[in-house]
């Protein structure tokens, strides 16, 4: 790396970094500094997060043992103090103050009602079914709708599709269950951004692990301190702004998060570019508000259930799917996740509306076709080129995704520029264990070259979550057989290690 070019983009990040602290201090200045410890800092507060602090504080989980183990694990936790629950002291950082605070705002900007996920895809590291009892307690059982899988034929041996797991939550429900489990775990919930990132031992390798913590520093000049921080940002990168459209006014264009802030009753007629769920979801939210939509997409729209295949739901499948992934290297996992995601997919129940609005003739959808920016009208118009045709609209909305980028994130560009960070694609080249840098894990979309093409997803986010709980040792007791831990091996008493048979001979 070209010292120079390293020192003059450190010195402007920095620079950025204390420019964003002044201006916050400006905006509040009656706002109190403090600082505070913890051995974990989970930086940000969207379902993954959540997913990982459950794992980190669930003795247990019943996906994976049986009942024997369960009631072994249970049995322990009775008998012997100091085992069980993990006793790390966590702390949640979020600019919105709220669980789920940006999750909330997307799904209320597109007015979503029911999650793409089924029931048993959530937050709760201890029991996949434990969404769906929350809706039974609750009388709730009428805002879980079919999804249609109960009628895959391939689907049809798993229990899980008859008694209404593979079911879709509602927005609502899927909101309040994931404020009751967080309300379960014990955590400190920090309303701020967090702008800055330090390691003690950055310039120390030979540092021991137990004198090593970092220093989160967030906008306000607040700071805390850990032993170890997860990064849960979600889906992180650049907005993809197709070619052809870039000469586009700016005030006739705009990526589809700030689409109501931008739309007004003048906007009658509108291009929605995208091929993908969001997309579609984009083109009904402007229909409900009474305007005229072309959904344009470069192929046909796919119609699937899932954004993936139910192969990496299905649990007899699921871990070949895995397995197959993870034995790759990283640039053939890379193409894998393109190649399993595809470019977007629309659940049956999202196309059955396109079609009823098709038919109304307020819908209009052209596939393989590329749009291109002709000119503006005089009365402010744009003129789009469909192929062979012309069409003239008052606003363009793309939701085409985003380019994976990591570093568009303003504390991971501040780190990577004190510690070299490894990047494929866009995304965190992590370990096994999903460890960026010594102690710095990564969760959700981030873990995508580790965890597979459903890591963005609330059950890859569930996975990850697991990996990391595991890393940190929160469920080490479970293998102890000194503590009758329930997954120990019960047969290594029967066993002498060397230094016990030289001794036994010695006598």
């Amino acid at each position: 790396m070209d010292h120079k070019k390293y020192s003059s983009s450190f010195i402007k990040n920095r620079i950025i970094i204390i420019i964003i602290i002044l201006l916050t201090h400006i905006a509040s200045p009656c706002i109190q500094i403090y600082h505070q410890k913890c051995d974990v800092c989970i930086i940000g507060a969207g379902p993954a997060s959540l997913a990982t602090l459950s794992a980190i504080h669930e003795p247990y989980t019943l996906d994976s043992m049986t009942p024997n183990q369960v009631n072994s694990a249970s049995e322990s936790i009775r008998l012997n103090k100091g085992v069980g629950p993990s006793m790390k002291k966590v702390c949640v950082v979020d600019p919105s103050g709220r669980w789920l605070g940006k999750w909330n705002e997307n799904f209320d900007r597109l007015g979503i009602e029911y999650l793409r996920s089924p029931a048993l895809a959530h937050p709760d590291h201890f029991d996949i079914n434990s969404l769906l009892a929350y809706a039974i307690s609750n009388d709730r059982e009428d805002e879980l709708v079919e999804s249609g899988c109960a009628q895959i034929r391939k689907l049809f041996g798993l229990g899980e599709t008859q008694v209404g797991l593979w079911k879709l939550p509602s927005t609502e429900l899927f909101r309040d269950f994931c404020v009751h489990l967080a309300k379960q775990l014990k955590h400190d919930f920090v309303k701020g951004m967090a702008v800055d990132l330090t390691r003690n031992d950055d310039n120390n390798d030979g540092a021991e692990d137990d004198e090593s913590y970092y220093t989160v520093t967030l906008a306000d000049g607040s700071e805390i301190t850990c032993k170890y921080v997860v990064l849960a940002l979600g889906p992180t990168g650049t907005p993809v702004t197709p070619s052809k459209l870039c000469n586009v006014p700016k005030d006739r264009l705009i990526q589809w998060p700030r689409m109501k802030e931008h739309l007004n009753s003048h906007h009658k007629r509108v291009l929605v570019v995208g091929g993908g769920l969001t997309a579609v979801q984009v083109a009904q939210y402007c229909l409900r508000s009474g305007r005229k939509v072309v959904l344009c997409s470069r192929r046909p729209l796919v119609e699937r259930h899932f954004d993936i295949d139910t192969c990496w739901f299905d649990k007899r499948s699921a871990n070949l799917q895995i397995a197959e992934f993870y034995h790759q290297s990283e640039a053939e996992r890379l193409a894998a996740l393109k190649e399993v995601r595809g470019g977007g997919s629309v659940p049956p129940i999202y196309m059955n509306d396109v079609r009823k609005w098709q038919a109304s003739g307020e819908l209009s959808v052209l596939d393989g076709v590329e749009p291109e920016y002709l000119e503006s009208t005089a009365d402010g118009k744009v003129v789009v080129g469909m192929g062979k045709d012309q069409m003239t609209f008052d606003f363009i909305i793309l939701a085409c995704g985003i380019k994976p980028d990591c570093t568009e994130n303003q504390l991971v560009l501040s780190y990577k520029e004190k510690c070299p960070l490894k990047m494929v694609g866009g995304f965190p080249s992590v370990s096994v264990d999903l460890e960026w840098s010594k102690n710095l894990f990564v969760v959700g979309a981030l873990a995508s070259l580790n965890v597979g093409p459903d890591s963005g997803n609330i059950m890859g986010a569930r996975r990850a979550a697991s990996i990391v709980a595991n890393a940190l040792e929160c469920k080490a007791w479970l293998r102890d057989s000194d503590s009758r831990g329930a997954l120990s091996n019960r047969f290594d008493q029967l066993f002498w290690d060397e230094e016990d048979s030289s001794d036994s001979d010695c006598d």
